[in-house]
Formats: structure tokens, C-alpha cells, sequence
């Protein structure tokens, strides 16, 4: 009946209000059936995606931070995403949050998710920039876990805790990531996020949560500075951050073919104490 009325209340709104597929334009579908499975296809099978992003590779290639991917930033799936985001095509969430629904699960699945007697796994949205909200009037991030969460599609054993915070910078300080180079990229993010304290949304962040593990979700991994440092930011607090899941890799892993998101992740190397 829920569906039902939904799809009557969305026909009524293209009528006064007519749509367009965010993908191809057809008319009267905010996401038409061929664009939709395209999607799906495009984010069936997630993989491991940091060995794409700079900042999450080290020195000697080992790999910083496990990211898990649901697809690459390409056609369908990079046009509803820039939809979404920059254009507030906010009815495309539900789409989108399936796919980075599988990115999570695939990060999870991994050292015996869920974890036994040790406390929920937290997962950890990387906050929008001030610019961002006044630019969008919204959080893309927080709206497709909020997606996820109205499905049932949140991984048993894990819960939303939006402890991450943006640090007041002076406006001629701020610049936008886009169009920025590895190192710019780096230096525009160091020490730009914050730990937001107790009782954020409900959830009571413990003063010292004593390795208890996270998971950062994101939408897009491009070079992989904002990941770094929130995971930077999470391990000073004490928590171990474990995985990273994001709903898109700007670029193919150089194998051209889909990673087992599951197998053989790399130990995280920002959670370990400095001996």
C-alpha cells in the first residue's frame, strides 16, 4: 500500500512538476528502468580501490587504508552521482545508497564481522564542508546513510555515529579539492577535521573508546587525502579504523577487473601507536 501511494504521489509531482532521468533525460522518470539497472550493474560487484588514490599508498606501495568501492566514477553511475550532489537530485539517494549498501557490507566482511562481545562496529560518515552545506543544503553522505537506514539495509552489528566534524577555517584559507594536485590536495585537508564530542545524534562517543573499530563511508574516492584524514583524525581519538567504503573510485585499479573486496586486507597503518 506504502508503494502504492508513493508511486501515485511521485506521478502526481512529475505531472505538476515534470522530471527528467538524471542519467539520460527521459521524461517523467527521475531515474528511468534502463538507467536504474545500469546502476545496479555498474555497482553489483565491489572492490578494493586504494591502490587508485594516492594518499592511501605508501611510500613502497603498501597500501595505508582498505577502501572498498562499489564501482568506478563513469558514465551512469558518475552522472547520478553528479546529480545528486551538485544538481538536488536528492530522490536519486535511495538508488544510490543500495550500491554503497554492497560497498559496506564487502568492507565488513572481513576479521569476523560482526564482532563478538566487542561492542558494535562504527560507521563513520566524512562530514560535508561548510561550503558544501550552504552550497547544497544538505549532507549527500548523511542522506544515503539515512537511505539505507529506512530500507533496513544497515549492516548487522554496525551503527551510524556521525562523530566527525569540520574545523572553522578563515575564508581565504578555504579551498575547494577539485582542481587540486596530490600534494595541494593534502595540505588543504591537514588537520581540517575534529572529533564532535558526546551525544552526537544520540550516540555517546566514549572519552577514550579504547580501540573500538570504525569504518569511514564516503561517496566518491578520488586521491584519497580527505580518507587519510579523518582516518588520522579517528585513530588520535582511539579508535581503530579498520575499512573505508565509498560509493565510487574515480579510477579503475590498473588490473581493468574487479577486486574480491574480502581477501587479504591490509593492516591499517594510521591506527598503529608511534613506540
Amino acid at each position: 500500500m506504502w508503494t502504492a501511494c508513493e508511486a501515485a504521489l511521485r506521478d502526481f509531482f512529475y505531472l505538476v512538476m515534470p522530471a527528467e532521468c538524471a542519467v539520460c533525460g527521459m521524461e517523467d522518470h527521475a531515474l528511468c528502468a534502463e538507467c536504474a539497472t545500469e546502476i545496479r550493474r555498474q555497482t553489483a560487484v565491489p572492490f578494493r580501490a586504494e591502490a587508485t588514490a594516492d594518499a592511501l599508498v605508501g611510500v613502497l606501495g603498501e597500501a595505508l587504508l582498505p577502501v572498498v568501492a562499489a564501482g568506478n566514477y563513469r558514465d551512469a553511475l558518475s552522472a547520478a552521482i553528479l546529480a545528486f550532489k551538485n544538481h538536488g537530485r536528492t530522490e536519486l539517494a535511495p538508488v544510490l545508497s543500495r550500491g554503497l549498501a554492497r560497498s559496506l557490507e564487502a568492507a565488513l566482511a572481513t576479521e569476523g564481522h560482526p564482532p563478538a562481545g566487542g561492542g558494535p562496529v562504527l560507521l563513520v560518515p566524512v562530514p560535508s564542508t561548510g561550503t558544501g552545506w550552504r552550497r547544497r543544503g544538505y549532507d549527500p553522505v548523511a542522506l544515503l546513510l539515512r537511505a539505507m537506514l529506512r530500507e533496513g539495509r544497515l549492516p548487522a552489528g554496525a551503527i551510524v555515529a556521525p562523530v566527525l566534524g569540520i574545523r572553522a577555517r578563515l575564508p581565504w584559507r578555504q579551498r575547494h579539492q577539485k582542481g587540486l594536485g596530490r600534494s595541494a590536495r593534502r595540505r588543504n585537508v591537514r588537520n581540517t577535521m575534529k572529533i564532535r564530542g558526546c551525544g552526537v545524534s544520540g550516540f555517546p562517543l566514549q572519552a577514550k573508546p579504547n580501540g573500538q573499530r570504525a569504518v569511514l563511508v564516503d561517496d566518491v574516492l578520488t586521491t584519497g587525502s580527505t580518507l587519510r584524514e579523518a582516518a588520522e583524525t579517528l585513530g588520535k581519538s582511539g579508535l581503530v579504523v579498520v575499512a573505508a567504503a565509498v560509493l565510487a573510485a574515480a579510477r579503475a585499479p590498473d588490473q581493468g577487473h574487479p577486486i574480491s573486496a574480502v581477501e587479504g586486507l591490509a593492516q591499517n597503518k594510521f591506527s598503529a601507536k608511534d613506540e
